[in-house]
């Protein structure tokens, strides 16, 4: 972890009930809880995150707070969620992943924060997947991302900006930068 006063981070769990395949499967029942509610219960055995907030279009019954935001803009809905709980850290997760696991958080909280890359995903299977982004990455975002599909899924923009591995002679150049090496 860094040296000094640690950034605070916040869990934001995007939800709605208007899924396609599956309207309103966050709140079907596992046993005796919402699918949502399984999520919410994982995340705060994270060690790392220091708040949950639901992000919604709608207001969902869960024990945490629930922030209303824009249903089809989810970038904005995100944004204005981190940005009204003053945040610098956020952790994204979806509230249909009933399993997501508190260890693949917190060690996606702490490679983020031996990094500076300012975005970090970890996702060993769909359902565990964990997203650790800067605030100011959100920002950028949400201040140049313009393709609905971008606003639509929150971190496309953002995963672009980090990517590391070389498809272009872009990437190429960016890796020798890195390297040190000149072209």
């Amino acid at each position: 972890m860094c040296s000094g006063k640690r950034s605070k981070v916040l869990a934001i769990i995007q939800a709605r009930l208007t899924s396609t395949r599956l309207p309103k499967k966050i709140l079907a029942l596992i046993g005796k809880k919402t699918v949502l509610q399984h999520c919410v219960d994982n995340v705060k055995k994270a060690m790392l995150v220091d708040g949950i907030v639901v992000a919604a279009p709608h207001q969902v019954k869960t024990d945490v707070e629930v922030f209303i935001g824009d249903e089809k803009d989810v970038l904005d809905r995100y944004y204005q969620c981190a940005k009204a709980h003053k945040v610098d850290v956020i952790v994204r997760v979806t509230s249909d992943c009933p399993f997501i696991d508190p260890n693949i958080i917190d060690q996606a909280i702490e490679y983020f924060f031996i990094t500076d890359h300012g975005y970090v995903c970890f996702a060993p299977i769909d359902g565990l997947d964990t997203e650790v982004f800067s605030f100011q990455l959100l920002e950028e975002a949400w201040k140049k991302a313009k393709d609905p599909y971008d606003r639509e899924h929150v971190t496309p923009y953002m995963r672009r900006k980090t990517k590391l591995s070389i498809d272009t002679k872009e990437d190429l150049k960016k890796a020798r930068r890195w390297y040190g090496l000149h072209e």
